[in-house]
């Protein structure tokens, strides 16, 4: 790899106009009568010469940058007093050692006499030497070797190591072999990835880490210790780098001294962001990027609310969320992952008793199937007092015998049920009073409670019953609703996989809000991951974008953020996704959304 740099190019480009002629390695360029060099550059240090050629001369002469040369009419008066001499072609040549920049830089003046007939009697020309060490503003990077070449002026930076026959040999932290330190310099010179020794002689057997992705908000009183883990589950062989950076509200970045964890006193000079960049090997390619974005909740004025800084503007408060994720399994209202064999129609969650009374109770069931090869959730079906509707795949929506029409983003009342249904966010999102529902027209669907949270775990009231509250349910195995003998029938002692899944399932992390367990995020994704790698299997993209979609979701419905977002394994083109979600269900002419 070689990159030219062209700083101190004062090599003028006359080459097409003047004639000139090299000697000795030197350019020289006529000047009527006179050949000298136009610019000379010089190494200090260095012995240099400077020539003067010319092909009718009588007495020549070379005056140094501090010599005074003679003013034209005593040049003229010189040449006219050798009118006996004969013109000859002539070269002359003067010699300087030990160049410095302030003895030697500068014009050099060549003046030769003619004889008396020459039109002109005598001629000069003037040389310019620059006495300079063109390595030392090069422009070369660290790991470069720099190559001058005096003669234009110019140097090249190059990886040209000249390394030892002799090896001793090492392995790099990037889990590299090489001979010697100079062939690992070469390397680093060449592609420009940094480089140290991690040990003399031959590299150890690579181990990969376990780490687990972390991308969550925290929020502290004043005073209040707070640690903070990198997401290192298990370190690997060699052992991971780590590198933690602050990006404080106000002011630059910092580089924090850390490994595994950081701990500090919460204060308002310690809210910000704070990323986490793991690489083993130091490849970039498979690194891991997790992020905490830190606020302190202040301490409240008379009258006035608490406020947090540094987060998020909130769509909602936070709230007791329960999903149900691909694969067979429920993340339940306090954050706790359960796979179960959901093979029809189950209770998601009810309230008999709403508020303590029994004349509003409300019912949400979850009707599972086998859908691209594992379980899914197939619809979401709400009963609030008299009231039935039913949010299908393919994001029907069915009230009675009837589909409901509904457009994009417009919230429409349902009946006398007192909900609303509006697609918004790629979800059918029900909003009734005493909850939210989301379903994301293929497979996963949210359950978000309404009512006032705390800092501890949901307490499960009198009335309470459903998967999202816990498996409690008696004679109604999984909380079973409907036919219990046939297809409909379920093993509540059906395992879940047992088969080590891959590192990209380690996405459970830790309370998204500090001290609020039910706050936890990637539990149910991480388990439902597991399902869906199960034995083998390779998820499909509709699953893979499901799955990612709906641990986003569940993440931000627990802090109080909306459902929008974009997740990296959904398709790029928004369209392509939402026909092939409604390809899914049964037809329907009018469909919620507009796509050519």
């Amino acid at each position: 790899q070689r990159r030219v740099r062209g700083k101190m190019k004062l090599l003028l480009l006359i080459t097409a106009l003047v004639p000139i002629i090299l000697v000795d390695g030197q350019l020289l360029v006529k000047h009527g009568d006179i050949r000298t060099c136009d610019v000379k550059y010089v190494k200090p240090g260095d012995d240099f010469r400077i020539r003067c050629q010319s092909d009718n001369a009588v007495l020549t002469r070379i005056y140094k940058p501090k010599d005074e040369v003679p003013s034209n009419e005593t040049l003229t008066d010189i040449s006219l007093s050798l009118s006996a001499a004969q013109a000859e072609r002539t070269t002359t040549i003067k010699d300087y050692e030990n160049a410095t920049k302030e003895k030697d830089d500068g014009l050099y003046t060549c003046v030769v006499h003619h004889e008396p007939d020459h039109d002109p009697v005598f001629s000069t020309a003037q040389c310019r030497v620059i006495v300079v060490d063109l390595c030392e503003d090069s422009g070369c990077k660290e790991n470069e070797i720099c190559e001058p070449d005096y003669s234009t002026g110019t140097v090249e930076c190059t990886c040209n190591y000249v390394c030892p026959g002799d090896w001793d040999i090492l392995c790099s932290n990037t889990c590299e072999l090489f001979p010697h330190e100079c062939a690992m310099k070469e390397k680093i010179c060449e592609d420009g990835i940094e480089r140290e020794i991690l040990n003399k002689g031959i590299c150890p057997n690579t181990v990969e880490p376990k780490i687990r992705r972390v991308d969550q908000v925290i929020e502290a009183q004043l005073q209040e210790q707070v640690t903070l883990a990198s997401g290192l589950i298990e370190d690997g062989t060699p052992m991971v780098s780590i590198q933690w950076v602050f990006y404080p509200d106000d002011g630059p970045p910092t580089y924090l001294s850390a490994r595994e964890t950081y701990s500090f006193t919460a204060d308002r000079d310690t809210t910000g962001t704070y990323r986490i960049t793991l690489m083993h090997c130091m490849n970039e390619t498979t690194a891991v990027y997790n992020e905490y974005r830190f606020a302190v909740i202040e301490p409240p004025t008379t009258g006035a609310p608490t406020t947090t800084q540094g987060i998020d503007d909130l769509t909602s408060p936070p709230g007791y969320t329960c999903s149900a994720f691909p694969g067979g399994v429920i993340d339940d209202f306090n954050a706790k992952a359960h796979y179960y064999d959901l093979s029809c129609t189950h209770v998601l969650a009810a309230d008999l008793m709403p508020g303590g009374s029994y004349i509003n109770p409300w019912f949400i069931y979850g009707t599972f199937d086998n859908h691209d090869g594992k379980t899914a959730l197939q619809s979401m079906t709400f009963y609030l007092g008299r009231s039935i509707f039913e949010v299908q795949r393919g994001w029907l929506v069915h009230t009675g015998s009837d589909k409901f029409a509904f457009e994009e983003g417009v919230p429409q009342q349902v009946g006398e049920s007192g909900c609303t249904v509006t697609y918004v966010d790629l979800h059918i999102k029900v909003d009734c009073a005493h909850f939210e529902g989301y379903y994301d027209g293929i497979m996963s669907g949210h359950i978000k409670l309404k009512q006032l949270t705390t800092d501890d775990l949901l307490q499960k009231g009198r009335g309470s019953i459903g998967l999202c509250f816990d498996n409690n349910s008696g004679w109604r195995p999984n909380w079973q609703v409907g036919r219990m003998q046939g297809r409909c029938e379920v093993d509540t002692e059906e395992p879940a996989c047992e088969t080590d899944a891959p590192d990209d399932c380690l996405l459970s992390q830790p309370p998204q809000i500090f001290g609020k367990d039910w706050t936890s995020c990637g539990m149910g994704a991480e388990s439902a991951c597991n399902e869906l790698n199960c034995d083998g299997s390779t998820p499909t993209p509709a699953q893979k974008c499901a799955l990612e979609r709906a641990n986003r979701v569940n993440c931000n419905l627990k802090i109080g953020k909306s459902a929008s977002g974009v997740d990296p394994a959904c398709p790029d083109e928004r369209c392509d996704w939402m026909k092939d979600v409604v390809s899914r269900g049964c037809p329907q002419e009018n469909l919620p959304f507009v796509c050519p």
